[in-house]
């Protein structure tokens, strides 16, 4: 990989970035299948697959970096993830159609802030102590251990507002020649070893591309890589909103910011023995970024005059998004 153009490195980083996206697209769209064969409710369904679906292509590529020893660059791209889906993709889709933020969003977006807390605040001591921050490991258990939590939380959240319908639905049954539970079962097996691959290939690439060019690898985890992992977030986002389901969009964004934190970052602290390293360039550009986004989406949130995200609340996100970007490569003139 070392030896290769910069050009071919360009290439493989964009190829495992569509392989990772569609073999999660694929991965999720035949577990559904899958659950509908077994009889699995559709409620639990996308409160679990479909939700942690979106997030797999964070999942793997960190999780891949951090068994690399690059706890840095999984940092990077799960934080990056978070900031590239509340300002960009959150901000695209707005561009499609309107955004609704009622009551129900505004519940998820405070269990992001508190998530967002539960992943900046321990680090300080840290980084008072010393130069960078840390995430240990015992964190990343910790966190972990949320996601049962925070899934149940979902469930129990849509039993409520699906109740009445829950009592009077019917399953109907699966039509498909190929209804076999083994047939779905093996395309799932397929699609997870094609993540593993092309995660792999990803983190290789994405790596030797910064040495190769001067790039700190966080910043291309957090910008390059974020976005190319947050793309079945855009995916969703901007069908959800043409359909005039802008609420769907919101959660879903919601719900991948909140598993960026506890299932990405945690399983790669899990993953990495002496924990995550916290450089200096969180403090300076990422978590202040990821500060200002969260603090313009709880305007929107809280102000009684916003009851929704329309064009020009969007293209104002969007323009976030760059001023992110372009802090990060002021940082490196």
């Amino acid at each position: 990989m070392e030896s290769l153009n910069i050009f071919i490195l360009l290439l493989v980083l964009g190829i495992s970035l569509f392989i990772l996206s569609k073999a999660a697209d694929a991965l999720v769209d035949n577990a559904v299948e899958l659950s509908k064969i077994v009889g699995i409710p559709e409620i639990i369904i996308g409160a679990t697959i479909v939700s942690l679906g979106t997030t797999l292509p964070e999942l793997s590529a960190s999780a891949t970096s951090a068994l690399h020893g690059n706890g840095d660059f999984a940092l990077g791209n799960a934080v990056g993830s978070i900031i590239t889906n509340t300002s960009l993709i959150l901000g695209i889709g707005a561009l499609f159609g309107k955004i609704p933020v009622d009551k129900r969003s505004s519940q998820k977006f405070n269990l992001l802030i508190i998530a967002v807390f539960l992943l900046i605040i321990p680090t300080i001591p840290y980084k008072i102590h010393g130069n960078e921050g840390l995430i240990p490991q015992g964190m990343g258990i910790a966190f972990l251990l949320l996601v049962p939590i925070y899934i149940f939380f979902l469930l129990n959240q849509e039993k409520k507002k699906n109740k009445s319908n829950l009592n009077n639905r019917k399953r109907e049954p699966f039509l498909s020649s190929k209804s076999s539970p083994l047939f779905f079962l093996g395309k799932i097996v397929v699609a997870a070893v094609l993540i593993g691959l092309s995660a792999s290939l990803l983190v290789d690439s994405a790596e030797v591309l910064a040495v190769r060019v001067g790039i700190p690898d966080v910043i291309i985890a957090a910008t390059l890589v974020a976005f190319g992992t947050s793309v079945p977030e855009l995916s969703t986002c901007i069908a959800a909103a043409k359909s005039n389901h802008g609420g769907l969009a919101l959660g879903n964004i919601m719900g991948a910011n909140i598993l960026n934190v506890l299932l990405v970052t945690g399983a790669s602290a899990v993953l990495s023995p002496e924990g995550i390293i916290v450089s200096r360039d969180f403090y300076n550009i990422h978590f202040i970024a990821l500060g200002v986004i969260l603090s313009v989406f709880a305007y929107f949130s809280y102000n009684y005059r916003f009851n929704e995200i329309s064009k020009k609340e969007g293209i104002f996100l969007i323009l976030i998004y760059i001023f992110y970007v372009g802090a990060n490569l002021f940082t490196m003139v």
